[in-house]
């Protein structure tokens, strides 16, 4: 781990050498403990160490960038006159920007110095217990826990300094009955090690896995469903990713509108959907600046319905005649109250999805996106769960999704499948008339 005066003195050391115009530098290091474990017994484990330096030199607007993972004089100084290099034989960029002075990020909170010096033996205490969980029930587990502590830090000749550290740690397993019938996932993320219930969330998967083991069939259709925060947070990943201010005013996603430019300020969602990001929420913490060493700070996307910003570059906010807004690092949906159960408790009749997997976009114009169900698909009628039915490829729109919200669960911090995310935080959902459009024969 570096720390704030050793990574500004390497940054410092490499802007020194610079002969561009101008020069950006980006330093990260990192020390990752993993223990991967599979067929109910630990599998290997290790720790690493990396470090990154990447070294951006401008002349005039064309720019080169190398990156070196050694951060002795050598390798630094031969980052920079490489990335000079390539700056000399790039093409002019019409839309290079200056580099932007110095800035003030906020401080985030968010290092648990354990995780970098006990890492792997905290992570194998917990897997114990996960493994305990499977030989108890008879079923066949796999999983991957990791502890990892990072800094990063970002300065540029325009004054530009900023530096950050945190850690996080995630935790998940599959569990299988043995005939292959039945399957469950589950995985939690936090900053510490004693964020993660190892024990709570090995029996999630086990009680998926065995009660998904017998499923009937159901036909493909609209439904109500449950959707658990898994999938929710998967699915507000997906939404962000099309939240992008360039591609609405020019044309070319759902958030454009019909005269030219934008929605921003429209009624697009259910007024229960709000949407934020800030880098020192505790359920999420995250880096405290975005691309080119724009700061983030809390900013509402969705609130009450309503589409608040949408990001964008500094070339096209500068164009636009705008403030520039960074790209979230982590993502907080507002929530109700209660859990899963409870939501469960108030469904008449509602398929209960525990876990989405490869997602796929279909159209931005839409928002439409396609993927399957996995790991626990279950039939909830008169609130409670009565049976496990078939798994489904499911095709609907994000914007439908958000319009159709019946209620919502506590927001909580979850790790959706397919992101394997350790900043996101969102509720469980009812949503009505949710498209199963076909049975799969995944487990």
């Amino acid at each position: 781990m570096l720390s704030r005066e050793k990574s500004k003195a390497i940054i410092d050391r490499a802007l020194k050498l610079s002969e561009a115009d101008e020069a950006q530098v980006s330093l990260s290091a990192s020390t990752k403990a993993y223990l991967r474990f599979a067929r109910g017994a630990p599998w290997y484990s290790g720790q690493s160490q990396t470090h990154s330096l990447a070294v951006r030199s401008s002349f005039g607007n064309r720019s080169g960038t190398c990156s070196v993972n050694q951060l002795d004089d050598r390798s630094i100084e031969g980052a920079v006159r490489r990335s000079e290099q390539l700056a000399r034989l790039a093409p002019e960029d019409p839309e290079f920007v200056p580099a932007l002075g110095p800035q003030e990020f906020e401080r985030v909170e968010a290092f648990d110095p354990s995780v970098e010096e006990r890492g792997v033996e905290q992570l194998t205490g917990g897997v114990d217990k996960c493994l305990a969980v499977a030989r108890k029930q008879s079923l066949i587990v796999a999983g991957y826990s990791v502890a990892r502590a990072a800094c990063e830090a970002v300065g540029n000749t325009a004054g530009l300094f900023g530096y950050h550290r945190d850690t996080a740690v995630h935790h998940s397993q599959t569990m299988r009955t043995a005939d292959g019938k039945g399957s469950g996932f589950a995985a939690e993320a936090g900053n510490r090690v004693g964020d993660i219930q190892f024990e709570r969330s090995a029996v999630t998967a086990a009680d998926k896995a065995v009660g998904s083991a017998a499923a009937r069939d159901l036909e493909p259709g609209k439904y109500t469903v449950i959707l658990e925060p898994s999938c929710v947070g998967s699915l507000a990943w997906y939404l962000m990713w099309f939240m992008d201010q360039r591609r609405a005013d020019e044309g070319r996603s759902f958030f454009s509108n019909n005269e030219g430019g934008n929605r921003l300020g429209e009624r697009l969602f259910d007024e229960k959907v709000s949407l934020y990001s800030d880098p020192r929420d505790p359920l999420g913490p995250t880096v405290p600046w975005g691309d080119e060493g724009v700061p983030r700070r809390r900013c509402d996307w969705i609130k009450g319905g309503e589409l608040a910003n949408l990001y964008n570059t500094r070339y096209w906010a500068e164009k636009q005649g705008v403030e520039p807004v960074a790209r979230p690092g982590n993502i907080v949906l507002t929530g109700g109250t209660g859990s899963v159960d409870d939501l469960i408790a108030r469904a008449d009749k509602a398929v209960l999805i525990t876990c989405f997997f490869y997602i796929r976009q279909v159209d931005p114009r839409s928002l439409l996106v396609t993927g399957l169900t996995r790991d626990g698909v279950f039939w909830v009628e008169g609130g409670e769960v009565a049976h496990p039915v078939t798994n489904f490829r499911w095709n609907e729109s994000l914007v439908r999704v958000l319009k159709n919200v019946e209620a919502m669960s506590e927001t909580v911090r979850t790790s959706p499948h397919d992101w394997k995310s350790t900043t996101t935080a969102v509720p469980g959902m009812i949503v009505r008339d949710f498209e199963l459009s076909s049975v799969s024969d995944a487990v």
